[in-house]
């Protein structure tokens, strides 16, 4: 991932938590609060666990990949129309190295907010 983009994903996340907070600081009450609070974390929750599922399904795929060529090279096979397999397994690690770093910066975000949002329910609950 190029500087750029890893500054523009930062820029994204702080825009995202920047949202978050206005989001839960439009409650007038109390309950309002609690309830856009938990909105906000269900949100964030739901986002984290699908950016995790992601990276999970990324390396999965990557280790199918290199089983599946393992077994091709037993039988002979070295490529198909998209070129060597050892060329496409590089491709692919390459791929999932390059978004380690947009997962990261995502999933430490959902983390921010998450915690936010906890923080703002448990106030409203002592609160109220």
């Amino acid at each position: 991932m190029t500087k750029t983009k890893v500054v523009w994903r930062i820029v994204l996340a702080v825009i995202y938590l920047a949202i978050a907070v206005g989001v839960v600081s439009a409650g007038k009450s109390g309950f309002e609060t609690l309830v856009l609070a938990a909105l906000v974390q269900l949100y964030a929750a739901i986002l984290y666990n699908f950016s995790v599922i992601g990276a999970a399904t990324d390396v999965n795929n990557y280790a199918g990949f290199v089983r599946f060529r393992v077994l091709a090279a037993a039988q002979g096979q070295t490529g198909d129309e998209a070129g060597k397999y050892s060329e496409q397994e590089n491709a692919l690690q390459n791929a999932i190295k390059g978004n380690s770093m947009k997962q990261r910066i995502d999933q430490f975000s959902h983390g921010i907010v998450s915690v936010y949002a906890i923080f703002k329910i448990i106030t409203a609950v002592v609160a109220g």
